[in-house]
């Protein structure tokens, strides 16, 4: 088979797969949605089963790896429901590369009691990203504490941007003349 004839047929027959592709891709995105489902699923389950088998059944397998949307829910379910036996794992997310899944870890973490939450304020408080540290504004409103309100005014010291952003008056909506409806009265 001469070089031409074998470049033609490679073209012909990458021309035949193109069309197979987008196809494929579909059926593994499906087949991975269903697994980050099934994933998700189990996941929650561990978190909603109260026996220290699941906590540990589920830190075992967040530590092993899940994808990026069962970690997110699960830490959202944590923050609903806290599981003291987590402590670890939450403090080791807190930590995590990236910022959703710390602002959640710390959110579950704050949600584990009044020990906790001045813990986690503080971790927020120290974060590098602005809204990790807008985000333990909100924690220690939500729990309250001198711990808590010292490590927020620590933070408002030292960080020009965060206190300005603050200070700084809500915006006023104010709406156009012909957007407002008045009804005649009878």
């Amino acid at each position: 088979m001469s070089f031409r004839r074998a470049i033609a047929g490679g073209v012909i027959l990458g021309a035949m797969l193109v069309p197979l592709r987008p196809a494929a891709a579909q059926q593994r995105s499906a087949a991975t949605e269903r697994s980050v489902e099934e994933v998700s699923a189990k996941l929650l389950a561990w978190v909603a089963d109260p026996d220290p088998a699941a906590a540990a059944a589920l830190d075992a397998r967040v530590r092993a790896g899940v994808p990026p949307g069962a970690l997110l829910a699960v830490l959202d379910a944590l923050a609903r429901t806290p599981r003291l036996e987590l402590g670890a794992l939450l403090h080791e997310l807190a930590c995590y590369r990236s910022v959703d899944v710390r602002a959640r870890a710390l959110t579950a973490w704050a949600a584990m009691g009044d020990e906790a939450a001045p813990q986690a304020i503080a971790r927020a408080a120290a974060d590098v990203a602005l809204p990790v540290r807008r985000l333990a504004v909100a924690l220690a409103q939500r729990h309250p504490s001198a711990a808590a309100r010292a490590t927020i005014e620590d933070l408002l010291a030292r960080d020009a941007e965060l206190a300005a952003e603050l200070a700084a008056p809500a915006p006023v909506l104010i709406e156009e003349p012909q957007d407002v409806v008045v009804e005649d009265e009878p």
